[in-house]
This record gives C-alpha cells, sequence and structure tokens, in this order.
C-alpha cells in the first residue's frame, strides 16, 4: 500500500476506494473524450466536466485521510458526495435525463461537511 506507513484496516480500505474511484473517474474521462456522442449538447458536456472536475478533485482529497483528525467521519461524508453529487450528474450528462438530480444537492452537502470535518475536528 503506502510503504513505511502503519495504517489501520479501516484506512487501507479508504485507500482502496480511493484507487477505484481514481480508475471510475478515469475511464469515464475517456468516455467523456472518446466516446460520448459529437451531437451531445454543450450544456452536458459542461455537466460532464463538472462532474469529472470534483470526482478526480475528491479521489485525491481521500488519498489524504490518513492526515486528517477524524478520517471515518471525513472519509464518509467525502464518499457519500462523490456518489450523491457526481454520479446523478454524470448520468444525467449521459442519459440526458434528470430524474435523479432532485439528489445532487444532498450531495453536494455532503461534500461541503466533508472540507468543514477537516477544518474543525
Amino acid at each position: 500500500m503506502i510503504r513505511g506507513l502503519a495504517l489501520s484496516p479501516t484506512m487501507k480500505n479508504f485507500i482502496r476506494c480511493a484507487g477505484l474511484s481514481g480508475i471510475l473517474a478515469i475511464c469515464l474521462g475517456v468516455y467523456g473524450a472518446h466516446i460520448m456522442k459529437e451531437n451531445t449538447p454543450d450544456e452536458l458536456r459542461r455537466l460532464f466536466q463538472l462532474a469529472q472536475t470534483y470526482h478526480l478533485l475528491h479521489t485525491v482529497a481521500l488519498l489524504a485521510l490518513p492526515l486528517v483528525s477524524r478520517p471515518m467521519i471525513t472519509g464518509c461524508l467525502f464518499i457519500s458526495g462523490l456518489t450523491l453529487f457526481c454520479g446523478p450528474i454524470y448520468y444525467h450528462a449521459i442519459r440526458n435525463d434528470t430524474q435523479f438530480r432532485r439528489v445532487t444537492p444532498y450531495g453536494g452537502i455532503f461534500l461541503i461537511a466533508g472540507w468543514l470535518s477537516i477544518a474543525v475536528l
């Protein structure tokens, strides 16, 4: 995992989760750049790029969990936020279907709370 750094099993799982999230982010990036239909409206492409940006940023943030004082809280908030914020935006951009967009604000709240947990806990 990380040589020379003793990590708890929980931290190792968060690092693995970050790795899987990174793989997913890169695969979705490849889809957006090379496979997404050329006739996809610019607004949907912009939404896809927004999800990509937040996905990659918070994947890297997951890698920093061993450095925060309450990694379980922060990690759960970030993972929940990634799922509820980026997931529905990706879905909307790929399928042009807004049925899951109503949960996006909750995902944003989880992401904000994750950063807040780093700042105050």
